[in-house]
């Protein structure tokens, strides 16, 4: 949970330091003082695409399952938003950091599906 928060705290500040978007791998580079001590960890790259046109949305759908995010269709309502929608969710694991998160990122807003897109990069201890 601390990782996940520092994650995006480290996003907001690059974004902001740098005037720019953050790419996905630009959060994948191990920190280190972690590395130094030997700790290792992989990361996890999640898109989640929400919208209430599933036919607007399917060009992002298959730019997920070409590259391996093995992409889920799921019909949903919220509080939040009560109305019925459609949300698309997809994720990959990287070893280390990757331009392949950022490309795939990159072509997903380039396809302009109709739909709010969200992303995330998680860290997880890697298997030695």
């Amino acid at each position: 949970m601390y990782r996940r928060i520092a994650l995006a705290l480290s996003a907001t500040l690059l974004a902001a330091a740098a005037g720019a978007a953050t790419l996905p791998s630009n959060l994948m580079l191990p920190e280190p003082e972690r590395a130094a001590r030997g700790y290792v960890e992989s990361w996890i790259f999640a898109i989640d695409l929400e919208g209430e046109e599933l036919t607007g949305m399917n060009p992002c759908r298959q730019i997920l399952a070409d590259h391996g995010f093995a992409p889920t269709l799921s019909r949903t309502a919220s509080s939040a938003i009560p109305t019925l929608h459609f949300k698309i969710s997809g994720q990959k694991e990287y070893a280390q950091a990757s331009s392949e998160a950022d490309d795939v990122l990159a072509a997903v807003q380039q396809a302009k599906c109709k739909a709010v897109l969200s992303w995330t990069v998680t860290s997880k201890p890697a298997r030695r």
